[in-house]
């Protein structure tokens, strides 16, 4: 674990997870993950819930890749204290969405990562805070996913299974118009300067698929649909578990970070004398037994 300076200077936690054998004399691209509910936080090890437990084992996986992977546990996070627990009230999308993003700032301490190759995804939350990271500080990521994120908070409070529980974080659109305007990437969507990949389930409960609807359509009215890429799968939840959505899933994220984060190769990989190829042939291999494996 970790720790790096908050927007106001409190201690952020944060699980760094880097390569086995990694030549820390070269420089190597880095992912951020962003977990999601904020009543939550990350673990060095299996997660005790299945729906992380997957992103968890995928995040193993980049690790494998050659990928430094860091998961910060910003305010609001569970584990730390009540103070930490009760930091976001009244503050969703403020300081705690700074906290996650200001891990970039701890990245750029480490030699062995390269800073011009780093990115961001979340789920839910983390898919919150992601769009805000991208809208709030267009060039600090190479790329950006969100999966299942919320786009505005007033939309989330028209919902009416979450109406409740957002009034209980930040009161109401009427009582709090500043806190709720914070909270809407949506508004900021004409700030998005480099790729994003959105990925949603149409059966959503936990955040509504309109939410990402309403997105792209936003995108596309600023003219951001060359930067955005979306995907969505039909009649699945918040938390993606059947096979063949996990598979799709894992393989956009690894191909899109891949495309964005890595040096280019050549058209046909299948060609390359070197193997990679073969390699990239065997690591969709291992994808689908994990999928597989995840269902069961």
């Amino acid at each position: 674990m970790v720790h790096y300076a908050g927007p106001d200077g409190q201690q952020v936690p944060a699980w760094l997870f880097v390569p086995k054998g990694l030549d820390r004399t070269k420089k190597h691209p880095a992912i951020v993950w962003i977990h999601g509910d904020g009543v939550n936080q990350n673990y060095d090890g299996w997660h005790v819930q299945r729906n992380y437990a997957v992103y968890y084992s995928f995040h193993q996986y980049l690790l494998q890749q050659g990928y430094v992977v860091i998961a910060p546990d910003y305010r609001g996070s569970i584990g730390y204290g009540r103070v930490w627990r009760e930091g976001v009230y009244m503050d969703v999308g403020g300081k705690d969405a700074k906290d996650a993003w200001m891990v970039a700032n701890y990245l750029k301490t480490l030699p062995y990562v390269d800073t011009e190759r780093v990115g961001v995804w979340g789920l839910s939350y983390g898919g919150f805070f992601t769009l805000i990271a991208v809208t709030d500080q267009p060039k600090l990521f190479r790329a950006a996913i969100d999966v299942a994120g919320v786009a505005d908070y007033a939309m989330y409070y028209e919902d009416p299974y979450h109406g409740s529980w957002t009034a209980s974080r930040i009161g109401t659109p009427e009582q709090n118009p500043a806190v709720y305007a914070n909270a809407s990437p949506l508004s900021h969507v004409d700030r998005l300067e480099r790729p994003l990949l959105v990925l949603h389930g149409t059966s959503d409960v936990n955040v509504p698929y309109l939410h990402s609807v309403r997105l792209m359509d936003e995108l596309l009215k600023k003219g951001k649909g060359g930067l955005v890429s979306f995907m969505t799968y039909p009649g699945e939840f918040h938390y993606f578990t059947r096979e063949h959505v996990l598979r799709d899933a894992w393989h956009r994220v690894e191909d899109f970070f891949d495309a964005n984060l890595k040096p280019r190769v050549v058209a046909n990989p299948l060609m390359r004398p070197d193997g990679e190829g073969c390699r990239r042939a065997v690591r969709r291999t291992i994808l689908t037994i994990c999928a597989t494996f995840l269902r069961s």
